[in-house]
């Protein structure tokens, strides 16, 4: 039976792959001057070092891990020493499985079925965590937490309730250092400037702009060699679908979604909008206004469009204004980006979306022996004192040249030994750290609450001074860019809103995802008329009975849905 059941989940976990990997490119890593750093306003020098009650440790604990110290087969050493470091240093039998990025969704659906997979799983998104929840394979965590002082007193209580569903816990976050998430349409100042326009703020405006990008040389060099933006897929046009109220969903999938302005679930592809969001999409496409690849190309792809001077503007993490920023320069000194908040045109309250990282789940496989030990251990490891989050994250404990002590707490001083330098090329290159825990408020370098500053230690000293204040301006830059975005439009979308979690949608997420994606690419690149596109795509979604969906989602929140699948069909047959 569990073969069964996970085997039902392999196909339609499979189109989140490739989502969630664009997904994790949220920290810029084509520079190593970008790193995560957290955007409260306030630094907290709270001196508390009180630790938590010491939990029952199990006999021992498997963790299925993405990305610890690279993908399945890489640093063997180095993780063949940090397992040995855990299980000597807290006495207990420390296992880990590291698949490799490209296949580990596959990869561990396969272990699930062959009952190789258990202990502390790490997912990709909730949608996940939900699907096997209700399959039954991994466990509630809310009774085994109840008594633990580490969930009670240090996590935040939003991430208690972000992995939330069917009235319990069934994850608890990797973990981020408080910085704000969020989306922004990023565009070359100086490109602005080159062809004499101002930062667009309606739809009509942008596209006069990324058309003069396209066609004005906004780089002077002679050459018919720009495009006014980029793309990958729908994924990087939300703020263009949400600017005619045919929203996506928060990774760009082309499902129902829940509207803000309205507090109802809807299926953008039936409202008429959507049609007015094509057609204009399409007008972009036929005049060369966006790089024409933009349905295979990957994220790497388009982002070195932005940082080659090939493209002029981009929807994407905030992180990557400055990353842009810095990589334009290299060859154009005078080149900066800056941010638009909102493309408005019909809709002018609740635009973009953002929110608090928490990280992706871990969830506890249901096969696990000692649960409660295993799960208590486990969140008491993750941030329970300073000591085991900074270990967690970074490594084993380590003395650089000059002996100062790297991935660990020093006073106040965390010393980020991970730089490394390359000699033959006299550069700084970011080297392996396990990251199984991925960030806390509490132990925010520079700006958490136990006020913890971060210190470089590459073995080139210029480099290790001057990012002090890199990382400074570039803190202040974000503060600066959030609050001129804030304009009043973003809002905070919780876990519950992001998609539709009853099982009937669950199970056909793929199918409708991919049926929705065709939709736009036909109409955009293909040039099918919207109707018969959407006659295409009801042809397909028919066959899950969507309405359920719709009525399930509005049932939820004591409303009625407005669209009716049935009565637009049969206008069509």
């Amino acid at each position: 039976m569990m073969k069964t059941k996970v085997l039902s989940l392999i196909l339609c976990l499979m189109l989140v792959c490739s989502l969630v990997f664009t997904a994790c490119d949220t920290t810029p890593t084509e520079t190593a001057t970008e790193t995560e750093t957290a955007t409260e306003t306030e630094t907290n020098t709270n001196t508390q070092t009180d630790e938590p009650k010491e939990v029952e440790k199990p006999k021992r604990i498997d963790t299925t891990v993405l990305y610890f110290y690279g993908d399945a087969t890489d640093n063997a050493s180095q993780k063949f020493a940090f397992k040995n470091y855990v299980s000597r240093e807290y006495g207990i039998d420390f296992y880990f499985n590291t698949p490799a990025r490209d296949t580990y969704i596959e990869t561990i659906n396969l272990q699930a079925v062959s009952g190789d997979l258990t202990g502390i799983v790490y997912l990709f998104t909730g949608y996940e965590m939900i699907a096997w929840a209700q399959e039954g394979i991994i466990l509630s965590l809310d009774e085994y937490l109840k008594d633990n002082e580490t969930w009670i007193n240090i996590v935040p209580e939003d991430w208690k309730e972000l992995y939330t569903w069917d009235g319990h816990v069934w994850g608890i976050p990797k973990g981020a250092d408080g910085t704000p998430s969020y989306f922004i349409r990023t565009m070359r100042g100086d490109w602005l400037e080159s062809v004499g326009m101002s930062k667009p703020e309606t739809i009509d405006t942008f596209y006069e702009v990324v058309k003069a990008f396209t066609y004005n040389d906004p780089d002077k060099n002679g050459q018919n060699d720009t495009w006014g933006f980029c793309s990958r897929n729908t994924w990087l046009m939300q703020d263009m679908f949400q600017a005619f109220d045919a929203r996506l969903n928060h990774v760009a999938d082309v499902i129902p979604i829940w509207n803000p302005n309205t507090d109802i679930w809807e299926d953008s592809v039936i409202k008429p909008e959507m049609t007015e969001a094509v057609t204009f999409l399409r007008k972009c496409y036929t005049e060369g206004l966006v790089h024409p690849e933009l349905f295979s190309m990957s994220s790497t792809n388009v982002r070195n469009l932005i940082s080659n001077g090939q493209a002029g503007s981009c929807y994407y993490w905030d992180t990557w204004l400055i990353a842009w920023e810095d990589a334009i320069k290299k060859n154009t000194p005078n080149a900066y980006m800056i941010g638009i908040g909102a493309i408005s045109n019909k809709i002018t309250t609740k635009l973009n979306q953002w929110g608090k990282d928490a990280g992706a789940p871990y969830v506890l496989m249901a096969n696990t022996k000692q649960p409660k030990e295993v799960i208590n251990w486990f969140v008491t490891m993750l941030w329970g004192t300073p000591e085991t989050f900074f270990t967690f994250k970074y490594g084993i404990p380590q003395s650089d040249i000059t002996g100062k002590e790297g991935y660990f707490v020093d006073g106040k001083t965390v010393y980020l030994l991970y730089y490394q330098l390359n000699t033959e090329t006299d550069t700084v290159t970011t080297g392996a750290t396990p990251s199984i825990s991925n960030g806390h408020p509490d132990y925010a370098l520079d700006v958490g609450s136990f006020g913890y500053v971060s210190a470089y230690n590459s073995g080139k000293e210029t480099w290790d001074t001057d990012q002090v204040t890199i990382q400074s301006a570039n803190l202040k830059r974000r503060y600066e860019i959030l609050n001129e975005y804030n304009d009043g439009r973003l809002y905070l979308l919780a876990e519950s809103m992001k998609e539709p979690d009853n099982i009937e949608f669950t199970s056909v997420k793929s199918e409708w995802s991919t049926a929705g994606l065709k939709y736009v690419s036909d109409c955009m690149v293909e040039g099918i008329a919207p109707a018969e596109a959407l006659k295409a795509y009801l042809t397909v979604v028919m066959a899950f009975n969507p309405q359920l969906t719709l009525d399930t989602m509005n049932a939820k929140l004591g409303k009625a849905s407005e669209q009716n699948y049935s009565a637009i069909w049969s206008t069509m047959n």
